[in-house]
């Protein structure tokens, strides 16, 4: 009897054990299924592209001090795949990495500074679309966030519909419903936003309601007043 007990506790725990390991292995396997379906488009983000910009931050680290307002700024990339800074004029960043971008730079500086230091980050160029209270073109940080675009864009208005945001690309929806890919913490980059996508945030229905209501009520208003007219009141 006790050997049956014992035996009915062990294959109890064991089973309990396997149904755990189900359930968190497809619980890993849906999210990097999750993560693999949003990326799956993402080009490299670390090459500067003319119509992005660069975000450039300088130290001299022999005063110790904060930034220099001088040269610490985001600088647009014209066509050609230059920069212009104060100083050193013109910088070639198409085609450089950040890691690539930034020692050429600390080089230039050195004739300016007694020990500069740079930190550059790519930005990506994105268009806000729909239901912002400030819809437009915004240069954002790669490793952002879809909260960082809204705020940028002056947060959503009354009627936005946040749950069926889209991502267009050349005029073609690329991406549906972004709102979960960014709830679980994923960046610009990880869900595979490329500079030029707009992202487009509909209005909910509640507006389309509002005009078929008033539209109802000026046919009614003018069928009354057709009955009106035809009774000679």
């Amino acid at each position: 009897m006790r050997v049956f007990i014992r035996r009915a506790v062990y294959y109890r725990v064991m089973t309990y054990f396997f149904l755990v390991a189900c359930v968190t292995s497809s619980s890993v396997a849906a999210r990097q299924e999750s993560r693999s379906e949003w990326s799956k488009s993402a080009k490299s983000l670390t090459i500067f592209q003319p119509g992005n910009a660069v975000r450039i931050l300088v130290w001299d680290l022999d005063k110790g001090q904060d930034t220099d307002v001088t040269f610490s700024r985001d600088y647009p990339i014209n066509p050609d795949g230059y920069i212009i800074m104060p100083l050193i004029g013109e910088v070639r960043v198409k085609g450089l990495t950040a890691f690539e971008l930034m020692q050429n730079l600390e080089e230039r500086f050195s004739a300016y500074l007694m020990n500069p230091y740079v930190y550059v980050r790519p930005l990506i160029r994105v268009t806000m679309q729909g239901a912002f209270n400030q819809p437009g073109s915004y240069r954002m940080d790669p490793q952002g966030s879809l909260w960082d675009l809204v705020r940028a864009a002056g947060g959503p208005t009354a009627n936005c519909d946040l749950t069926s945001i889209r991502v267009e690309r050349g005029g073609t929806v690329v991406m549906n419903k972004i709102l979960e890919s960014f709830e679980r913490g994923y960046s610009l980059e990880e869900i595979g936003i490329e500079s030029g996508d707009q992202i487009i945030a509909p209005t909910r229905g509640r507006l389309e309601l509002q005009v078929i209501i008033s539209v109802i009520n000026l046919f009614a208003s003018v069928m009354l007043l057709y009955l009106r007219l035809k009774q000679g009141w």
